[in-house]
């Protein structure tokens, strides 16, 4: 089982592997899962998964089932799509417990959070002003709320001639932009491995069914 298995330990025994660590090494600790949390990529989460398992190898003594855990052998995914795919799912499945021991972010984490509503906020965006008549009420559109409560919605929504994106309002709704602008305006503009690109950037080049696939694929398990 080998990371598998050691990051169930993690959420199992998570106080008490933050109560052997230092402040600061449990902040690190903290950052790591949260970018494990949010990664759903299988290379880059394992990537991820043992950087975790570096850093606490260093600092968990020797007998501690973290690392028990991760002296055992890891399993090869399967060559059959069908096993390959439920093993997969297994794995990005790792996040839950994990984040549900994240409800009080670290300092770390706290930091990881503001620094991406900053880039967020920074990106293009048009104000209320510059927005044609009642599209600041339209729930398929991505409203950011900047430090004063002054909305903004991000310019790749709109085409040159103000109106909004059909494409963007679809792929929107089904992201739940209404429950969770800032997660769905970070889906927009960060890499996407499966698009291969930023979504936000390839709304006109790609067919609109490709973003459509892409946003349900995301959303898939939820």
């Amino acid at each position: 089982m080998g990371l598998r298995h050691a990051l169930a330990v993690l959420a199992e025994q998570w106080d008490d592997i933050g109560s052997r660590l230092s402040p600061g090494e449990f902040d690190e600790v903290a950052a790591l899962v949260v970018e494990f949390t949010r990664e759903d990529d299988r290379v880059a989460s394992e990537e991820i998964a043992e950087e975790v398992g570096d850093l606490l190898r260093t600092r968990l003594p020797v007998e501690h089932p973290f690392r028990v855990a991760l002296r055992e052998r890891e399993e090869r995914l399967a060559t059959a799509p069908s096993r390959r795919a439920a093993e997969l799912a297994q794995w990005l499945e790792l996040a839950d417990p994990l984040r549900a021991r994240l409800r009080e972010p670290s300092s770390a984490a706290k930091e990881v959070e503001r620094a991406s509503t900053a880039r967020l906020l920074a990106a293009p965006a048009l104000s209320a002003d510059e927005l044609r008549g009642g599209d600041s009420e339209d729930p398929d559109l991505i409203r950011l709320d900047d430090a004063d409560g002054a909305g903004r919605w991000p310019a790749f929504q709109f085409a040159a001639d103000g109106s909004p994106v059909p494409i963007v309002r679809t792929v929107n709704r089904i992201l739940g932009a209404s429950e969770d602008p800032l997660g769905v305006a970070d889906w927009w503009l960060g890499e996407n491995g499966w698009l291969g690109g930023v979504p936000a950037r390839l709304v006109g080049t790609l067919p609109g069914d490709q973003l459509i696939a892409a946003a349900r694929a995301a959303t898939a398990g939820e």
